[in-house]
C-alpha cells in the first residue's frame, strides 16, 4: 500500500506533504496492484484498489474530478525514452491491443462455429427457436388427441 499525502493549497492546487503537519481531510491508500488492476479492467476495476477516507464531501468532489482524468502515458512515457520512442511504442501497443481483440474475437468465432457444425454441441438461436415452437405444437396436439379419446371413451 501506498499513502500519499496531499495538500490544497490556496490556489487551489494539489501539492505533495512529505510529513503532514496536521491531520489531511481525505486521504487515499492506493493498492500496490492498482496499476495492474487498471491495464486489466480500466478505471473501474483500479477504483476498487484505491481507499479514500475522511471528510466525505471533499472526497465525492475529488471521485468526481479524478473520474474525467485520463493518464496520458504517452507523455510520462516520453521522459523516459524521448518523444518520438514514446509515440511509436504507443502506437505499436494500440495496434497488438487490435491484433488481440480481432484474434480473440477470430478465435471465439470458430469455436462457435465447431460447436454448431462440426460437433453439434451447441445450437443456434433460430435452431432453438424452430424446436421450441414444434415442441410446442406437438403439446399442443397431442393434448387435443387426449381430450378426443376422453370423449370417444365417454359416448362408448
Amino acid at each position: 500500500m501506498t499513502e500519499v499525502n496531499l495538500m490544497i493549497d490556496e490556489n487551489s492546487r494539489f501539492s505533495l506533504v512529505q510529513d503532514p503537519i496536521f491531520e489531511p481531510n481525505v486521504k487515499l491508500t492506493i493498492g500496490s496492484d492498482v496499476l495492474s488492476a487498471f491495464v486489466a479492467g480500466g478505471h473501474e476495476a483500479a477504483a476498487q484498489h484505491v481507499k479514500v477516507s475522511g471528510d466525505v464531501d471533499l472526497a465525492h468532489a475529488m471521485s468526481k474530478l479524478a473520474g474525467q482524468l485520463r493518464w496520458e502515458f504517452e507523455e510520462d512515457l516520453s521522459k523516459l525514452v524521448g518523444d518520438a520512442m514514446a509515440h511509436r511504442i504507443v502506437q505499436v501497443a494500440k495496434k497488438a491491443n487490435t491484433y488481440g481483440q480481432a484474434a480473440a474475437k477470430d478465435v471465439g468465432g470458430s469455436i462457435f462455429e465447431y460447436l454448431v457444425h462440426e460437433k453439434p454441441t451447441l445450437v443456434q438461436q433460430e435452431e432453438l427457436t424452430h424446436y421450441k415452437n414444434n415442441l410446442r405444437q406437438l403439446r399442443d396436439d397431442v393434448e387435443r388427441i387426449e381430450k378426443r379419446i376422453e370423449r370417444l371413451l365417454e359416448k362408448t
